[in-house]
């Protein structure tokens, strides 16, 4: 069974001709059916610098549609028996896409496939998420789940898992989803509403409404360095995590959940993110706290 992979590109730089390099190996030659790099209008070099291979192809966009969409383009383009959803800043190891599909193979009751994320340093970082209530996400804009971890769980990234052992899961990151292409008869494409962020989490919660599975595997492993393509804009990519969060809320929860979600985002958290940065020595982030919920006040 061969796999399609879908790379959504923005100005990734070095990690995107990583993450290629990484995934056009001799081992994985036989697996790979296209690898679809659909670039958001990058301004950099990273799609410039990429060597030609015979299986890759490379759609540009005259705009940044966004993450969703960008996606969507790429799913609509596959037609191998699985799909890989992979991060730019993302790197296979000699084995991930080999032993993906024989676990896939070997369980067809599973739809979504997630693995060990490996940082720079070669530690585990957190990839598995579960499905927010509105509570949650308010104990997370009070910062309760920061303060006291102990008693709290943060409302969707389950930073307080180890990711030791294999399970069942709400979510697995999008920064690697190994998909059955049969997926989005079941469910359809991602919802283009969120420009980035909780796109992923909407179309597993989508998934799992309907019965689907998603599974967290960690005998399989990648590299991911995160933040690749966003760490140079903070603010912006606050704004965006938070402008997803509150339409995820209005998709997901009723008037009452939605209007509490709403009140902790803009009256809440910002002061209990600006008190938790002044307390931890990071006062000089805390201006980028604030230009994230200008934009989100000012921006539709």
């Amino acid at each position: 069974m061969k796999t399609d992979i879908v790379i959504v590109n923005w100005n990734s730089g070095d990690y995107l001709f990583k993450c290629i390099q990484s995934v056009f190996t001799e081992r994985n030659e036989p697996l790979i059916g296209e690898v679809f790099i659909i670039d958001n209008n990058s301004s950099d070099d990273s799609i410039v610098q990429l060597a030609n291979y015979n299986k890759q192809r490379i759609i540009k966009n005259c705009q940044n549609l966004g993450f969703a969409k960008a996606c969507n383009q790429g799913f609509k383009l596959t037609t191998s028996a699985y799909v890989l959803l992979l991060n730019p800043d993302t790197q296979l190891l000699d084995t991930t896409l080999q032993d993906c599909t024989a676990f896939m193979e070997a369980n067809p009751e599973i739809d979504i496939l997630g693995c060990r994320l490996l940082n720079d340093a070669g530690k585990t970082s957190p990839s598995c998420a579960r499905f927010p209530t509105s509570t949650s996400i308010f104990i997370d804009c009070a910062g309760l789940s920061k303060i006291f971890p102990f008693l709290f769980k943060p409302a969707i990234l389950m930073t307080d898992w180890d990711h030791k052992s294999s399970r069942y899961l709400d979510q697995v990151m999008g920064a690697f989803m190994f998909m059955r292409n049969s997926i989005f008869d079941k469910v359809g494409y991602f919802d283009e509403q969120f420009f980035v962020y909780c796109e992923e989490l909407d179309f597993s919660k989508r998934l799992a409404d309907l019965g689907g599975k998603s599974y967290f595997n960690t005998d399989i492993s990648a590299i991911h360095s995160g933040e690749g393509t966003t760490n140079s804009v903070k603010d912006f990519r606050l704004f965006l995590n938070l402008r997803s969060r509150l339409q995820y809320a209005k998709k997901h929860f009723n008037s009452g959940g939605y209007l509490l979600v709403w009140f902790g985002t803009y009256f809440v958290e910002p002061v209990s993110r600006a008190l938790f940065l002044l307390f931890t020595g990071k006062s000089n982030e805390i201006k980028a706290v604030f230009n994230g919920y200008k934009m989100l006040i000012t921006k539709k």
